[in-house]
């Protein structure tokens, strides 16, 4: 770009516009040349330059923060004395030599000037400015500067417009740099309990680091000599200043910027506190509060902390900045029905939030039925429950590690073969719920009919349990449910594929035909004796079925009560199988009306939404069949006996599932589709081949999951 002449410079530039002639003049007489290279940085923040500049050709970068290496002796100094002093208190406000980048609020070009506002001040510059290209500048030194401000009244007025609309744009920046979700973490019955029991926090925050792969800050509303972060800090830098430090010190926020990503690469959560002494935090106000916004412009996730003992000033400020809260409740509380009514100003503002809510250290096992319970005692929907495993949170807390740094080999050569949803959760598995439900990472899998092509529901449920992707939420339409409820009652895949081919031997059984051709008798005995009197409550994983109700012609969640009953109502084909009749309901498989049962699991409170899809084809085009009819007139062709009335019903229904299909997974966000060949949907004794190809399409579908679920291998 060719440089402006001073006298361009004038007419281009809104910092002159307006100027008299003879302003212009004594604006010209005063500037100076200045060149600089790519890369040179013009001027530093906090070192004083008493210049004005003006851009005549090339480009700048206006730096809120300079990631150079000007501190390396300083960050050398700082690692020897982190190294002799790791394992200390000492370590955690060192600085780190992997600081965030530089925040980038602005590019200027041709016409466009800097150095203004120091000028006026005569503080020193508050960004650095970084030439991105060759640059030539025109310059005016302070005492010109100052000199002009008085002689030239339309100077002034156009530097006031030009502060005005930087400060704008400066300020859209730094919102949108702002990304930090503000979430709530109340410990509602936390007074008297042990910090070992509160430290399930910090082992939440752990995992939602490790599952989000985003900056975390965990900060306790309290003082740091009460503080659970300290005691589980192990890596150099990860507990950051208290709020109040950083009010009253604006360059500790330069701390955390610091990185929270280990040298093997594994992302961990920062933690600080309120003020560094209990005193301090009970002589504050909410006004404080307004600082939670320099410490948003540096994380993805600020997890706010508060027991009982948090003052309640404080509780309603955090109430009107988070967007979200979690409520902690001990299963050995006392929190009856009547809380919400007698707990004050507290509960107030967790109900004006519709909070989730978690109970946690549950002695019983964890069933859908015990979740049911605790959510009529608590008067709360009850989002989860978390099992108590007291002498694993003591050996973290002893050996001053999380969850996730305690896991043991074990949970990465478990065995596969034999699903365990049927047993007790583990701790670590609930607490990493808790991380993903904060990260919007709860996983759900519609299972779709297909017949005999459910075997391939088997490879593609395999290999998602291979890689290691929870199945948080499931539901199931059809012969889908054959797989996933398999998995939820604890039987291997090799039972499941024995129990798949003995299907056909209990549907071919003839009925006179008043209602269905089959009857469901053999069906309904296989059913009891693989399920027995197990209910869905029983189970530990959320899992609903669908149908239809005739009566009322509209579907039907069935996810409470006998499974036995809720598999047969959703396995009836229309005059292939009987309805199932509960009471004045008329209960017939949904395939026709929801085959692949998607927007069920955002009902049921999943995120990522997965579908089984077994149809695997558009819905048919319209052809012509005139020449259909010209080679049927040729006496040579051999006539087709046309098929069994049961197969004429197995297609046409097999065709709708394929139609409707298409519509019912529009909302998934991965769609895992088997390439199956056709067969007859009664065929199980054929479908064994199709496992394989469960398996190979959940491989093709690894890197859409893998945009969702950062972590899976």
């Amino acid at each position: 770009m060719q440089n402006l002449e001073p006298q361009k410079l004038i007419e281009a530039s809104p910092l002159f516009r307006g100027l008299q002639p003879e302003e212009v003049a004594a604006v010209i007489a005063r500037l100076q040349p200045a060149q600089f290279k790519r890369g040179a940085r013009i001027m530093e923040r906090g070192v004083w330059h008493g210049q004005l500049h003006i851009i005549a050709s090339g480009q700048v970068r206006v730096l809120l923060q300079d990631g150079s290496n000007d501190e390396e002796a300083v960050t050398e100094d700082t690692s020897k004395r982190n190294v002799e002093a790791k394992g200390t208190k000492e370590l955690k406000y060192a600085p780190q030599a992997s600081l965030r980048a530089p925040t980038s609020v602005a590019e200027l070009g041709p016409g466009e000037c800097f150095g203004e506002m120091s000028l006026i001040t005569g503080e020193p510059p508050t960004a650095t400015i970084r030439a991105e290209q060759d640059t030539m500048l025109w310059s005016l030194p302070q005492a010109d500067f100052l000199t002009l401000m008085g002689s030239c009244p339309t100077l002034l007025q156009n530097i006031n417009a030009i502060l005005s609309r930087r400060l704008a744009r400066t300020n859209q920046q730094i919102l949108a740099d702002s990304t930090a979700e503000l979430v709530w973490l109340a410990l509602v019955d936390a007074r008297g309990t042990s910090p070992v029991e509160r430290s399930l926090v910090v082992h939440i925050a752990d995992a939602l680091a490790a599952r989000s792969f985003k900056r975390v800050l965990m900060l306790e509303f309290c003082g740091e000599d009460e503080a659970l972060g300290p005691h589980f800090a192990r890596h150099i830098g990860q507990m950051r200043p208290d709020l109040l430090s950083c009010m009253r010190d604006s360059s500790k926020l330069q701390v955390h910027r610091a990185a929270t990503v280990s040298v093997d690469n594994l992302h961990y959560a920062t933690y600080a506190a309120f003020a560094s002494t209990t005193e301090q935090v009970g002589e504050l106000d909410s006004g404080i509060m307004a600082s939670l916004v320099d410490l948003a412009a540096c994380y993805d996730y600020l997890l706010l902390v508060t027991t009982p003992d948090t003052p309640i000033s404080l509780v309603h400020g955090i109430a009107e900045r988070s967007t979200r809260a979690l409520i902690l409740i001990s299963a050995n509380g006392d929190i009856p029905i009547e809380a919400r009514a007698t707990g004050g100003s507290l509960w107030s503002q967790v109900d004006r939030m519709s909070p989730a809510v978690f109970v946690t250290h549950v002695p019983e096992r964890l069933t859908i039925g015990m979740q049911d319970q605790y959510t009529a005692r608590l008067g709360y929907q009850v989002t989860h429950l978390l099992p108590a495993d007291e002498p694993l949170l003591e050996r973290c807390w002893k050996e001053q590690v999380t969850l996730r740094q305690q896991a043991t080999e074990n949970s990465v050569g478990a065995d596969l073969s034999r699903p365990s949803p049927i047993d007790r959760p583990d701790l670590t598995t609930a607490v990493d719920f808790v991380a993903r439900y904060i990260a919007r990472q709860t996983v759900g899998i519609a299972f779709g009919g297909g017949g005999a092509r459910g075997f391939a529901h088997l490879g593609v449920l395999e290999r998602l349990l291979h890689h290691r992707i929870p199945l948080d939420y499931i539901s199931a339409c059809s012969s889908g449910i054959i797989t996933p409820g398999m998995y939820l009652i604890g039987k291997t895949f090799a039972e499941s594929e024995e129990i798949f081919l003995g299907i056909q031997r209990h549907i071919v059984q003839w009925s006179f035909p008043r209602t269905s051709i089959f009857s469901n008798k053999g069906l309904k005995r296989m059913l009891q004796e693989i399920c027995g009197e197990l209910r869905f409550e029983d189970l530990t994983t959320p899992f609903a079925m669908v149908a239809v109700d005739l009566t009322t012609r509209a579907g039907v969640v069935l996810d409470r009560g006998p499974i036995w009953q809720a598999g047969l109502a959703s396995v009836a084909l229309p005059g292939i199988f009987p309805p199932v009749i509960v009471g004045e309901h008329i209960l017939m498989d949904a395939g026709m009306h929801d085959p692949v049962p998607i927007r069920l699991l955002r009902r049921m409170g999943a995120d990522i939404l997965l579908a089984s899809e077994l149809g695997g084809q558009e819905p048919p085009s319209l052809e012509s069949a005139t020449p259909w009819f010209a080679e049927a007139g040729d006496d040579r062709q051999k006539r087709r006996r046309s098929p069994h009335v049961i197969d004429l019903l197995l297609r046409t229904y097999d065709l709708t599932m394929a139609t409707i299909g298409m519509h019912s997974i529009r909302e998934a966000d991965v769609v895992i589709r088997p390439k199956l060949h056709r067969i007859s949907l009664r065929q199980f004794s054929e479908g064994r081949k199709f496992v394989e190809a469960g398996r190979e399409a959940v491989e093709q579908a690894l890197p859409a999951l893998h945009r969702r679920l950062p972590w899976i291998s």
